[in-house]
Parts: C-alpha cells; structure tokens; sequence
C-alpha cells in the first residue's frame, strides 16, 4: 500500500539547491489528515496480521491512520527509493519538473546526495524478499510503502513467482494484493 498523502506543499517553484532542500522536508514530514483513506482501505489493512513499514513519518503515521495498533517491522531498509539533488542556483522550475529531471538522471547514473540505482534496486530485491519471508511466517503482511520502491518491489515479487491482478499503487493509499502462485 502506498502511504497517504504528505502534508507538504508540492506547487512551488524551485532551483535544484532548493529542491534538495524540499526531498529533506518531504521525508520529515506526515501525512494531511484532510485526505483520509477509504473505507475499503481500512477494512484491506485490518485483514493483514502483521504490518511492515519504513522509518519515515508518512508510512508510521498512514498505518496509525489505518488503525494498526502494532507494526512488526520499522525499518529504513523499507524508505523511498532516493532521489538525487544538485546545488544549482538555476534554473528555477517546477517541482514536478525537479522530480522527472533527477529520476530520469538517476536512472542513467546520476546520484548525488542519494544511493545509485543500483544499490536501490538491491535493496528493493532485498525487501521484496524479506516480505515474502514475513509472509511465509505470518500469513498476511501489509506493507506501508512508497511510491517507487513499492513499484520496484512488485517487480520482484513477480520474478520471485507472487502474482496480483493489481498494478503497484501510484496514488495515495492505493494498495495492491499479492498472491504466492500455487505450485
């Protein structure tokens, strides 16, 4: 599941010293209690026995939000995959413009200030398998994640034989299910 929607502005202009500088508030920042999750998501989270998410405000207070009472697993294995920044004075563009721009970059090699592609790819593999783990040990694991790395999970969980008939969750507290194959 992807975590409910910060509570941070995301219409302001900025050069790339300043969008290093929103990435830091971003990550310290929780969610906007005025967009709740749905019914639905509550009831999807409460089916799970055992909650796993990320050390980041957003992901430890949208499963408070959901009602779960006890999170298993907290760990910063489980944070958004890193964006890279820069100390440019300009240009001054977009926020949305920043984030295209630095992951583009970052997936042709570009990291600075954040971990390389590579090593977060790894890291995804590695939290894909942990989940499958937990789940194999706890039946039903809801994860509190994020929005890229929650993508590049679901591709590993795919590779290691889970299916979903659910793309990774884009949107704010959207969620995915994910199914061992039977054998």
């Amino acid at each position: 599941m992807r975590h409910g929607k910060p509570k941070i502005d995301t219409r302001r202009r900025l050069n790339a010293s300043d969008f290093g500088v929103w990435v830091e508030q971003y990550n310290a920042t929780g969610i906007d209690a005025e967009y709740p999750p749905t019914r639905e998501t509550v009831a999807k989270a409460s089916q799970c026995t055992f909650t796993v998410c990320s050390n980041l405000p957003r992901s430890l207070e949208s499963a408070r939000t959901l009602g779960i009472e006890r999170i298993g697993v907290c760990s910063h294995m489980f944070r958004e995959m890193e964006i890279p920044h820069a100390a440019w004075r300009f240009p001054t563009l977009s926020l949305q413009a920043w984030l295209v721009f630095f992951r583009l970059a970052w997936a042709l090699g570009y990291s600075a200030n954040a971990e390389s592609f590579k090593s977060a790819k790894a890291r995804a593999r590695r939290c894909a398998e942990l989940l499958a783990s937990l789940a194999s040990t706890h039946d039903t694991v809801l994860f509190v994640g994020h929005g890229t790395l929650n993508w590049f999970v679901a591709g590993y969980l795919r590779r290691m034989g889970w299916i979903s008939a659910d793309s990774p969750p884009r949107k704010y507290w959207e969620h995915s299910v994910f199914h061992i194959r039977p054998t």
